[in-house]
């Protein structure tokens, strides 16, 4: 890709902003993360109501990408034949839909979304092929924060939120397929189990970091219900907008750079499935600084294999100890 005109202030980030964004176009389906909602949308969500499933053999289940998948995969167990539209190391703002998953969308008895507009576009793809399957949303009686007036998706990084999810999926799956319900009560009491352990961990891991240093700069706005939850500060984002589709103005990152300045934060933390060409042409500008990290977290997806983050449980700790190492511990 070319880019036209001549070079003015602030030309070399328009030069990176246009080559970022063209490779954009093409994938678009899952960019209402950052459109409007109706008002409706900014109201909590709840449960639909189900009546079981006629079937022999295993519920067909879809879940829309792969943390939602995971979180299902613990509860479901062996019962359940589960499809993941959005793999491991993919970006769920950037997804469209192959012929065989819109095959498994036809057959399944349910469908797992996050809720919160994250799939909004990739939605209207799915209700076309799958318009009698139910959807449910994971987030469902979950608050969400609301980010330039529309609700923030990303609720599964604060794991408060994802014990609401074990049990939303827990009464789902219950409500399908009465005749197991007690396994999958199992299930999800064990699961809660290693999310309480998980909290406790995070917990005593975040109490490494003074809280004047819990400062965060990060790829794109994925981490507000994380930073609620622990008393983080985010002090800016690379594309300023909860979408990681969304396109920052050369004035957005000159800005940045300078926030960043004023605060004396050196590093940025990028995620593993978004471009983290912008975050690198950002770290370039930090002359203030001795050392630049730019570590990597994994928000909208879970971990390729034998990244220690193939599972929910895994990124959160990989996240937690990549934040804990680039922000520094009490002396």
């Amino acid at each position: 890709m070319h880019y036209f005109g001549k070079e003015n202030k602030g030309g070399r980030w328009h030069k990176i902003i246009w080559g970022v964004g063209c490779m954009g176009v093409l994938v678009v389906l899952l960019a209402a993360c950052g459109q409007k909602p109706a008002a409706s949308d900014t109201n909590m969500l709840t449960l639909p109501a189900l009546s079981p499933v006629e079937r022999e053999g295993k519920l067909q289940v879809v879940a829309t990408t792969s943390i939602i998948g995971d979180v299902v995969a613990q509860v479901g167990g062996d019962l359940i034949e589960l499809t993941t539209l959005v793999a491991a190391g993919q970006d769920p703002h950037g997804y469209e839909p192959s012929a065989q998953a819109l095959t498994a969308v036809a057959n399944a008895d349910v469908i797992f979304i996050n809720g919160y507009d994250l799939e909004e576009g990739l939605l209207r793809t799915l209700q076309n092929t799958a318009e009698d399957v139910p959807f449910v949303p994971v987030s469902a009686n979950i608050s969400p924060r609301v980010l330039d007036g529309l609700p923030d998706p990303h609720t599964w990084l604060d794991p408060h939120n994802v014990k609401q999810w074990v049990e939303n999926i827990e009464q789902t799956l219950s409500a399908l397929d009465p005749e197991n319900t007690a396994v999958y009560q199992q299930n999800a009491t064990r699961y809660q189990t290693q999310l309480d352990q998980l909290i406790t961990e995070i917990e005593q891991q975040i109490s490494q970091i003074p809280p004047e240093r819990r400062l965060l700069v990060t790829n794109h706005d994925a981490l507000g219900y994380f930073a609620d939850r622990y008393g983080f500060t985010i002090i800016g984002t690379v594309i300023p907008a909860s979408s990681s589709l969304a396109e920052p103005s050369a004035a957005d990152l000159t800005q940045l750079v300078n926030d960043m300045k004023e605060a004396g934060i050196c590093t940025l933390f990028v995620e593993s499935s978004v471009n983290d060409r912008l975050a690198r042409a950002v770290a370039a500008e930090l002359n203030f600084c001795d050392e630049v990290q730019v570590l990597t977290l994994y928000t909208g997806a879970t971990g390729l294999p034998g990244s220690g983050a193939e599972t929910y449980l895994g990124m959160m700790r990989a996240n937690v100890t990549a934040i804990v190492s680039g922000l520094g511990k009490k002396s």
